[in-house]
């Protein structure tokens, strides 16, 4: 044999030396695995619990589908295209919320922030309004085909609308008491404006963060808006001096009704109890007039005897009854 020393020289292998026989028996089974693969991965396709996912075939949108497994044509005949329907969205105008780690600051002096939030009320007045609009997708095949950039629609639309309401109101009516009709009737505006570009968006919430006025006059708005709720907390406790007082009041009214009510029916039956009595008299009475007469006069001085201190009788043929009462005793004067 020979030596080949420390290092062994590794033999060349020429292309010939290849065992292609042996190797084209693994080739049909090795296409054929990718060809599944292939095939499997392309024709399958997964849709989020929250998702629903629009099917496009050469380009032309096919159908919606909703949450699962599909299939679909492979070898990118048909393509997906998935959203989040169930997902509340948030479009923020005048300020930003800025998330870092746990916590969020807000920022209010981000680019474009004094354009986004000054605007001009129907008194020509400024004021500085924040608010967020949260909307949902709706309607797929509409926000992915009929407008280019919805989001950016969206903001636009919000902006024109808020500065339309805005504008045609006062400053104390959009920094009191205008404000939820302000959102009320924002959302109705912005819906209306983003149904008629079929954007397919639904928009669930417009809220007024805040409505400020200008740096320059903010105390004496403040010093307004004080007063206000001193007076609104004075209103309030009498509104509730009055929800206690007068359901007494009442509860008393009834009571005395009642009661009164009660003495009437009370009177009118003793009444009619001693009506029907001295008729049921009456008769008898007519039946035996001098006994009657008699019996009730013996019953009246029965009554009355006993409460008299003093007791004279008199003969009725008597002329006279100075003599009986002694106008002559000591202490009575002439």
């Amino acid at each position: 044999m020979p030596e080949y020393g420390p290092y062994r020289r590794p033999q060349e292998m020429s292309f010939q030396d290849i065992p292609w026989k042996s190797i084209k028996k693994f080739i049909p089974p090795f296409l054929i695995i990718i060809f599944v693969i292939v095939t499997g991965y392309t024709a399958f396709y997964t849709v989020k619990a929250n998702e629903e996912a629009v099917i496009l075939r050469f380009g032309k949108y096919n159908e919606t589908v909703g949450p699962g497994l599909h299939t679909k044509i492979p070898y990118g005949i048909d393509k997906v295209l998935k959203g989040e329907v169930k997902r509340i969205y948030n479009e923020e105008f005048g300020f930003r919320t800025e998330e870092r780690g746990h916590s969020s600051t807000i920022d209010y002096d981000y680019p474009y922030a004094r354009e986004e939030k000054l605007m001009l009320t129907g008194d020509l007045n400024c004021a500085e309004v924040h608010w967020v609009i949260r909307y949902k997708i709706k309607a797929l095949e509409e926000y992915f085909f009929n407008v280019r950039n919805v989001r950016e629609t969206i903001r636009v639309v919000s902006q024109a609308v808020m500065r339309t309401l805005i504008g045609d109101r006062s400053i104390d009516e959009v920094l009191t008491i205008g404000r939820i009709e302000i959102e009320q009737k924002a959302k109705d505006d912005i819906q209306k404006l983003l149904d008629n570009y079929k954007s397919g968006i639904d928009i669930q919430t417009v809220l007024l963060k805040g409505v400020n006025p200008p740096e320059l006059v903010k105390d004496a708005f403040n010093a307004v808006n004080q007063a206000l709720q001193i007076r609104d907390r004075i209103i309030n406790e009498a509104e509730g001096q009055k929800n206690k007082i007068l359901p007494a009041a009442e509860g008393k009214k009834e009571q005395v009704i009642k009661e009164a009510e009660g003495y009437k029916i009370r009177r009118i039956n003793e009444a009619t109890g001693d009506v029907k009595a001295f008729l049921a008299m009456y008769e008898e009475y007519k039946k035996a007039e001098d006994v009657t007469r008699r019996r009730l006069y013996l019953e009246t001085m029965s009554r009355i005897i006993p409460n008299c201190e003093k007791l004279y009788i008199i003969d009725k043929d008597l002329q006279s009854i100075l003599p009986i009462f002694g106008l002559n005793e000591e202490g009575v004067k002439k």
